[in-house]
């Protein structure tokens, strides 16, 4: 029998794995359809996505699949998607996208939710119970702005009669992210807080179509509020060339005048920067320069859940918008059988209770000696790609540190707190027992801004610097030390540590007389026991105080006494027997 060389056999294997792999592939090239131009940096994706490449530089991609009648779908931004059917391996395959026409047809009616929810029965469903379906009446907002939201909306600040700019600029700009559709066909009109006939507008909220028609959001201008003409383009398209944005990569559904799927990768987590990242503008010239408002998309940007190379990275829908139960998208035509993941809830969810209990991590050692107990609380922000908290200025969280004898009130008879660590005026001046913490033990966590006079808080449309920003980023931690004064006894201590989440300043909530959320939901702030969520608790009991009594209390005292007595008895009884 013949021996093979094995140089020879390892160039045989090494030729026949080659093929083997060849004959798996598809290769070829995207191109647009109207310059034959290539497009870079594109993806090919086997229709399921199961399988996605990108193209290089020129445009050419190869893809390993193999079989038959393979679909295979074209996608870019700015381009309509586009797919073929090939049969694996295949070589020389075109797939040439059509652009996209962005137009601002004035005649275009951004449709009724209700109107998706016809295919997108599962999706609508999820919106409908979402604060973005809620968007267009949140009774906060009206409170803020024209103080109209509730029975006492007109206590604390109202934007048309306490702002620097009411007069200047009396609408302001809060339609933009609140009720969009109006805003769309009457850029920088007022917000519409007609309860008893609500428009379109309010009904509509941030609805199915505000956010599948935005083509392009200008990064350099991220700052800009909400569906901004300029920093954001919106699509208002023709009749004939309807257009619906979306993040997946193998949409192949194509009726013209009913919908055509274009890719949008910004739809991951600038789109939401439109409403969730703004500053204020107080040259009133339209450039937003002033003191960010709510910075939560340049706060996940600077860290690195934005990095794609990091473990850690995640984006807005990751977080926000979770893996729905199943992977179908359209109750009219069969979807094909993506992974669950690559579908997502639209409840969109942020500061519920799910959320706020799942932000951050604490961790509490006590130590103690014969005269106090000393406590050191870390806040771990290891699970939240953002600052904690974030949002609007308003919202707040408060770490409430405690120390008492067991079988005490906590609040009624506390051990002497030593230290200089304690919780803000923000943390509301008051009793306790009623949720108001200021001069406690603990920290106040927050982004307060101040006006032109240096007084803060204040909103954040006349805001023109920060008084401070203690918050904590993603990925940090925050540490502080509490000393608390044990008794001249040992007795049984129990040490607690609180960490409260707020959506407003308590004066706020009070001057308006707050009892809900702007969604109309009970509102914790003002909710015994915490007066806020309780997003974590420690607690932890230790015995301590001095083992030698030179002090002794009343109760101590009396026990002495009873015991020198009776040795005393004891002792002459002794003496006569």
């Amino acid at each position: 029998m013949p021996r093979f060389n094995s140089t020879f056999t390892i160039l045989l294997i090494t030729i026949m794995t080659s093929v083997s792999i060849q004959a798996q592939q598809v290769s070829g090239t995207l191109i647009d359809s109207v310059s034959n131009a290539p497009i870079a940096n594109a993806m090919v994706t086997l229709h399921g996505g199961s399988v996605q490449v990108f193209t290089d530089a020129n445009g050419i991609y190869s893809i390993d699949i193999s079989g038959s009648g393979l679909l295979i779908v074209g996608a870019a931004k700015g381009y309509f998607y586009q797919s073929a059917t090939v049969n694996s391996p295949a070589t020389g395959v075109i797939i040439a996208l059509d652009p996209v026409p962005v137009g601002n047809n004035d005649a275009y009616e951004i449709r009724p939710p209700d109107e998706c929810g016809s295919c997108h029965p599962k999706q609508h469903n999820d919106w409908v119970n979402s604060p973005m379906a809620k968007a267009g009446f949140n009774t906060w907002v009206n409170d803020i702005y024209n103080g109209d939201g509730t029975p006492d909306g007109q206590g604390g600040f109202v934007y048309t009669s306490d702002s620097i700019f009411s007069a200047s600029n009396p609408n302001s700009e809060c339609a933009s992210c609140h009720q969009p559709k109006g805003w769309i066909d009457d850029p920088f009109s007022a917000l519409d807080s007609n309860v008893s006939t609500p428009t379109s507008s309010v009904q509509h909220g941030v609805s199915c179509d505000i956010c599948h028609k935005v083509a392009d959001i200008d990064e350099t201008k991220i700052n800009f509020p909400g569906i901004f003409p300029g920093a954001v383009v919106f699509n208002r398209p023709d009749a004939n060339t309807q257009v619906e944005y979306g993040v997946l990569g193998d949409v192949d559904y194509n009726i013209p005048s009913l919908m055509r799927g274009s890719y949008q990768p910004q739809m991951r987590a600038e789109l939401c920067a439109t409403c969730h990242q703004d500053a204020a503008d107080p040259n009133e010239d339209h450039s937003y320069s002033g003191v960010i408002s709510e910075p939560t998309y340049l706060e996940w940007l600077a860290s690195d859940y934005a990095n794609p190379n990091s473990p850690n990275f995640a984006d807005c829908v990751d977080c926000h918008m979770g893996a729905s139960p199943d992977n179908q998208v359209c109750s009219v035509i069969a979807t094909p059988d993506r992974p669950v993941e690559s579908v997502r809830n639209h409840m969109i969810e942020g500061s519920t209770p799910a959320y706020l209990e799942n932000a951050v991590e604490l961790d509490m050692q006590v130590n103690a000696n014969d005269s106090e107990i000393n406590v050191q609380i870390t806040v771990n922000n290891t699970l939240t790609g953002h600052h904690v908290p974030t949002g609007v200025t308003v919202r707040n969280m408060i770490l409430v540190v405690e120390a008492w004898e067991d079988g005490d009130d906590p609040l009624l008879n506390p051990l002497i707190h030593s230290g200089s660590q304690v919780i803000h005026d923000l943390g509301g001046i008051g009793d306790p027992s009623d949720g108001y913490y200021a001069g406690l033990a603990g920290k106040f966590y927050a982004k307060v801004n101040h006006d032109a006079s240096g007084n803060g808080p204040t909103f954040f449309t006349d805001a023109t610097g920060i008084q401070f920003d203690n918050r904590i980023p993603a990925n940090e931690s925050d540490t502080t030390n509490y000393t608390f004064q044990l008794p001249n006894y040992q007795a049984n201590v129990k040490v607690r540590a609180r960490l409260i989440y707020r959506k407003a300043f308590r004066f706020l909530v009070d001057a308006k007389n707050w009892t809900e959320d702007g969604h109309g939901n009970p509102l914790a702030d003002v909710a015994a026991p915490h007066f806020g969520h309780l997003m974590e608790f420690a607690e932890q009991n230790v015995t301590a105080g001095a083992t030698v009594i030179p002090f002794l209390s009343w109760k101590g005292f009396i026990t002495l006494l009873v015991m020198l007595i009776g040795i005393g008895i004891f002792r002459i009884k002794s003496r006569h027997i």
